[in-house]
């Protein structure tokens, strides 16, 4: 046990001081090319000019405005759409007849990329929140189901052929079965449903939001503001790092018994 312990740490720290260096070699690149006589600022701004964008919108609290606007954004459409995603992935994956309802109507629509949706929501819905929200929920859906189909359609018969033994149920297999064996595959949804998120959020407070950090970008845009857009840029990836580190962690929390988790 002892033994297990050490090689885990030893591959955590080995795994945080790799990941340390390669983001200062990237920093240390970028000063360099930023640091040559011929560099224009105002097209490629050395980090201190960025780190004066950061503390000048914080200041003025624009920053925490828009931060907070977004991650609200993202948090009631992922919600929404990976809820949606489990419940009818889980159903699709495990009953043939929703499968033979369902399949076909999602097999349609997820290659018609989220941002396409833009114009129709904007019509049907105007520029509020709702709409915002609405197209992150369908991003987050159609990556998402596709996992927790795969899932639910990759749980070994061997688990289904026991619990059918001691008299398990269909559904009572696919509560207390099925769903825990497609939980490395659920996850995996999540984090990629996650990627979606921000992407289509982004795009969408790009085109029409009062507010949030694609408002701050495209502002930075409109007003040749390269060291506030490179900041967004920075705090997005940021921000998108962090949630997808969370969810590894609750990941590796709950498939400890998973040979597939990370």
């Amino acid at each position: 046990m002892r033994s297990h312990m050490k090689r885990f740490a030893f591959l955590i720290s080995g795994r945080v001081i790799l990941g340390a260096a390669s983001v200062l070699a990237v920093l240390l690149s970028y000063s360099w090319v930023t640091g040559q006589p011929d560099n224009n600022p105002a097209l490629l701004p050395p980090i201190s000019h960025i780190g004066q964008a950061f503390v000048v919108n914080v200041t003025r609290g624009t920053l925490i405005d828009a931060l907070g606007a977004s991650l609200y954004r993202i948090s009631m459409g992922f919600l929404i759409g990976t809820s949606c995603a489990l419940v009818l992935g889980c159903l699709i994956g495990w009953y043939k007849t929703i499968e033979y309802l369902l399949d076909p109507l999602i097999e349609a629509v997820r290659p018609i990329p989220p941002l396409a949706y833009i114009p129709i929501v904007i019509i049907w819905f105007g520029i509020e929140e709702f709409s915002r929200i609405l197209l992150i929920s369908i991003a987050c859906f159609m990556v998402c189901v596709v996992n927790v189909v795969a899932g639910m359609k990759n749980v070994p018969q061997v688990y289904v052929d026991a619990a059918s033994t001691m008299g398990a149920s269909r559904f009572q297999i696919f509560r207390t079965v099925a769903i825990p064996a497609a939980t490395p595959f659920i996850f995996t949804g999540f984090r990629i449903a996650l990627a979606a998120a921000w992407t289509t959020l982004v795009a969408a407070e790009l085109i029409a939001a009062p507010s949030g950090l694609g408002f701050l970008l495209q502002e930075g845009r409109r007003y040749f503001l390269t060291d506030q857009v490179m900041m967004i840029i920075v705090i997005i990836g940021a921000c998108a790092f962090t949630m997808d580190r969370l969810f590894r962690g609750v990941q590796a929390r709950l498939t400890r018994w998973s040979e597939a988790r990370e």
